[in-house]
């Protein structure tokens, strides 16, 4: 039994752009017999052999069994006794990024695509599957390295991009870097009294934001990763969630330093306010870990450029402001 291969009129990246009709397909009651002979008559006329898709008279997808299985079983039995029921299965508007997850997830070499009816209407095959591979790994390194990418090969050539083009694609970010160290100084010159009468807060600045920016990152990097993903995350759990491990995880840290603090320096004050601060600017970075990507996404643009500069500087800021200020209340 096959379907002959029709024109699709799917979104350019969905699963109904890629699929392919040509591909062996047998009804729930057929024997391992019929299948075979099937296949040997047919294989040159199908575009895969991967898989065998079984389905009722009316097209329902019921299961699928694999070629190597169909010559392993008695002649005599029929398919349905045989075949997989547990399916994975994607529609046409699925994601080709979430059809390459499926099919890495699960093991499966071609991925069937259903309507909303459970109807059959093709197969996503392992060809294609690998290609997309490539293409979200290349585009998930794009992500992890900060450089927008637009498309699948749209990235800068380093060797051969001018001297302008260098600097006007890197310049911009370490201008807003300086200028954010800029506002940085200016907030630590506010409490300059209170670092002047204990010299050691300044000693500690650098742990405190390096940890919180530490932190950030880490996260700015899940919150990519699950939204590529998963474009559909449910955001309000998903925050609750890295809420309450960012919490425990911040509360760990800062009995740590209150503990090291205390060792070294004797100082129960001093201890309480370090300890304090590292909790609370590590709370913080889920405003520049997850909030500014998640908003970056919203807006269509490249999740992975807040993980660079702009979200650096607003921890900084913050992890800055937030020790100083548990400093002077407390001092």
């Amino acid at each position: 039994m096959m379907v002959k291969e029709i024109k699709n009129n799917f979104e350019k990246n969905s699963a109904g752009s890629l699929m392919t009709k040509n591909v062996p397909l047998a009804e729930v009651d057929s024997l391992i017999s019929s299948i075979e002979e099937y296949l040997l008559k047919n294989t040159r006329k199908l575009k895969s052999i991967n898989y065998v898709y079984i389905v009722t008279k009316t097209g329902i997808l019921k299961g699928v069994i694999s070629i190597k299985e169909i010559f392993c079983q008695p002649k005599s039995k029929k398919v349905s006794e045989v075949m997989v029921k547990d399916l994975i299965v994607a529609h046409p508007h699925t994601s080709l990024e979430r059809i390459a997850y499926l099919a890495l997830k699960n093991n499966i070499k071609s991925i069937p695509v259903l309507d909303k009816d459970d109807k059959f209407l093709g197969v996503v095959l392992s060809d294609d599957i690998l290609r997309l591979v490539y293409h979200v790994a290349q585009k998930d390194l794009s992500h992890l390295a900060g450089v927008p990418h637009h498309g699948f090969n749209k990235v800068d050539d380093i060797s051969t991009l001018s001297l302008l083009s260098s600097l006007k694609h890197r310049l911009p970010w370490l201008i807003i870097g300086l200028l954010g160290g800029l506002v940085a100084a200016q907030v630590i010159g506010l409490f300059e009294s209170i670092l002047a009468a204990n010299i050691i807060l300044a000693a500690f600045i650098p742990l405190v934001v390096y940890m919180a920016s530490a932190v950030g990152t880490q996260l700015g990097f899940f919150i990519i990763r699950d939204l590529f993903i998963n474009p559909k995350l449910n955001f309000f759990f998903y925050t609750l969630h890295q809420i309450k491990v960012i919490s425990f995880m911040g509360i760990i840290v800062g009995a740590l330093v209150f503990l090291l603090t205390f060792i070294f320096y004797n100082q129960i004050t001093i201890a309480v306010v370090l300890a304090l601060a590292m909790f609370l600017a590590i709370l913080s970075s889920i405003i520049t870990g997850l909030f500014i990507p998640y908003a970056f996404s919203r807006l269509r643009f490249d999740p992975a450029n807040a993980s660079g500069p702009i979200a650096t500087i607003i921890q900084d800021l913050m992890s800055v402001t937030i020790y100083l200020l548990v400093a002077q209340a407390f001092l």
